[in-house]
């Protein structure tokens, strides 16, 4: 059986967060079919594991001054900084979907996905377990994932012209020798349009499966709106650390 993609594009931050776990949560009652989502967010973001003391990695007034919003996901991994020029990905699927042992295995499948896919574009980049991606020794791509039973829910991010000046003013720990994006290392990064194209066929060729467009069920909808008023527009669930 085939996949779903959804491409939400250009969206608020709380929306697109609260929308992986409602895609997470649809999967594991088996209403929905494994799933491709991408996304960009504005106003700009700053996305924290969930397990993130905000003291430790964000600089508050700088974000406040910038409107760049704060928002907690339910996965793990660190905290980062993302906008419109930053794609995410995200996958949900169950484990019977390809032989993965470990979340180590996805980890890596999905990363040299992303690798592969860059080599369509004569971009030679290199994958740095866990999870990371580097070009030119700097890391331009990262993910994190959570388990539900049988479903995963992965999500990386991939620095295609990301505002790396904002990035550092707002992230307390300095990232400017580690951290680049595609358009800095290489000058003229792939459309956004053909590095989601090729994604979705290293996706199909990996997984063994066709991927087709669609929207968001009447019920992940709803339950994004539930999310959205029970958590992510919240304080106490964004700076619960």
């Amino acid at each position: 059986m085939g996949w779903r993609l959804i491409d939400t594009d250009i969206a608020d931050p709380f929306y697109v967060t609260a929308a992986d776990e409602a895609i997470s949560q649809a999967k594991k009652e088996k209403k929905i079919e494994n799933t491709l989502h991408f996304y960009r967010r504005k106003p700009a973001a700053v996305s924290i594991g969930r397990s993130r003391k905000i003291h430790e990695d964000i600089n508050l007034e700088e974000c406040l001054k910038n409107n760049v919003k704060i928002v907690r996901r339910t996965t793990g991994g660190g905290t980062i900084y993302t906008d419109k020029k930053c794609l995410i990905y995200s996958l949900v699927f169950d484990m019977d979907s390809k032989e993965l042992k470990s979340s180590q295995d996805i980890f890596e499948n999905v990363c040299m996905s992303l690798v592969n896919m860059l080599e369509r574009f004569d971009i030679d980049t290199v994958y740095k377990p866990p999870n990371d991606i580097l070009l030119n020794r700097k890391k331009i791509s990262g993910s994190a994932q959570i388990k539900k039973g049988n479903i995963v829910l992965i999500h990386g991010s991939l620095l295609i012209d990301t505002n790396l000046e904002l990035m550092n003013t707002v992230l307390k720990k300095p990232k400017n020798e580690k951290v680049s994006t595609i358009s800095k290392e290489i000058g003229n990064a792939p459309s956004m349009r053909d590095i989601k194209e090729g994604l979705i066929k290293e996706f199909e060729m990996y997984f063994n499966t066709i991927i087709e467009k669609t929207t968001f069920s009447t019920y992940e909808n709803n339950l994004i709106d539930k999310l959205l008023k029970e958590r992510y527009l919240n304080n106490a669930w964004n700076f619960m650390r």
